[in-house]
């Protein structure tokens, strides 16, 4: 197991590190492919993501199955090439181009996709989901179908959620269990309102900062730590960057499978509901792939000499931060904060 990891680790130190996607194919649908010819009728397509694109990545698992689920349910006709590491550009990039037609597909993190579509921010507020399996099961849910239905007037529809997992604060030298560990901390996060809020509840200066420059910031102490899934600390080598991994888990993660509405349109009905099935699929089994792989990361991390803090007070955390849940309320869809309240008690 430990050479296995560390083979995916080898492999993805070579990817770029930067943060997310931007130009797909010249008109949808068009888009050259990453290898081999196209067969004749075939319509080809590209899924961006802004992570290496490596095994056990949650963005890579994500596109990859459903990639492959596509590939056979209609038997070759529909082929959907893998662009990781960021090669179709930033986040807001590949939005912004699936709105305009010019990308196809995309791999969207919840917290960057919620910039366009306000609703989805409700998944974003910190220390909502006690584990995996509920926001599995809210996310699937009814209230999950509302928010991805949402996308459709953004000129984007999305298809189903995956998972890039919680996100745990990464420190070079403090150890944080409770809230006022965190204060006076310098902490890189994404640029989203739900994010930057939180943390200024917390009392820690939150610092807007691209990936690719990230470790370079730790080095230098421009940033005292992150927050970011296990598998993205593992597979790019924060063991040998950073002293602790807290297991906060602060905010939960969810991704989800964007496609052009411009794309979409152009399938009939029966390829569209294919789309969408191998998308749910591909979710559930990027959900499981996740939980297979984080222990043995952790133990091998923690080998490693990375300092694994589990003994972390979320309940002081969820206390501190008291009315902050509501007073987000009417910056992310309103009654959805009040409903995803209700359904986790």
């Amino acid at each position: 197991m430990k050479k296995f990891f560390a083979a995916v680790l080898a492999a993805g130190m070579v990817v770029s590190l930067a943060a997310c996607g931007g130009g797909g194919s010249s008109a949808p649908g068009g888009g050259a492919p990453s290898s081999g010819g196209v067969t004749a009728g075939q319509r080809v397509f590209q899924i961006g993501f802004t992570t290496a694109a490596v095994e056990n990545d949650p963005y890579y698992e994500f596109a990859q199955v459903f990639s492959d689920l596509v590939a056979e349910r209609t038997e070759g006709a529909i082929r959907i090439d893998i662009m990781g590491g960021g090669q179709l550009g930033q986040e807001r990039e590949m939005f912004e181009g699936m709105q305009l037609g010019t990308t196809d597909m995309a791999v969207m993190t919840n917290a960057y996709a919620s910039s366009f579509v306000p609703a989805s921010g409700v998944f974003d507020l910190p220390f909502i989901f006690s584990d995996s399996a509920i926001a599995a099961e809210v996310l699937d849910g009814e209230l999950g179908q509302a928010v991805l239905a949402e996308y459709g007037d953004k000129g984007v529809t999305a298809l189903a959620w995956g998972e890039g997992g919680f996100r745990h604060l990464v420190t070079m030298d403090t150890e944080v269990s409770v809230p006022a560990d965190f204060k006076g901390l310098k902490i890189r996060c994404m640029e989203t309102e739900t994010y930057l809020a939180t943390y200024a509840a917390l009392g820690t200066n939150a610092v807007p900062m691209a990936w690719a420059e990230t470790i370079t910031g730790l080095q230098q102490g421009t940033i005292d730590g992150l927050d970011i899934p296990i598998s993205v600390i593992y597979s790019n080598g924060f063991p040998d960057i950073a002293k602790y991994l807290n297991m906060t888990g602060h905010f939960y993660s969810p991704l989800l499978i964007c496609v052009s509405n411009s794309v979409f349109d152009s399938l009939s009905a029966e390829e569209q509901e294919i789309l969408r099935e191998c998308a749910v699929i591909a979710g559930q089994k990027c959900r499981e792939n996740n939980a297979a792989v984080e222990e043995p990361m952790l133990t091998e991390m923690e080998e490693k000499g990375m300092i694994i803090n589990r003994d972390v007070n979320i309940p002081a955390f969820q206390e501190v931060l008291g009315d902050f849940y509501m007073q987000q309320a009417s910056k992310i869809g309103g009654t959805y904060v009040e409903e995803l309240l209700s359904i986790i008690g």
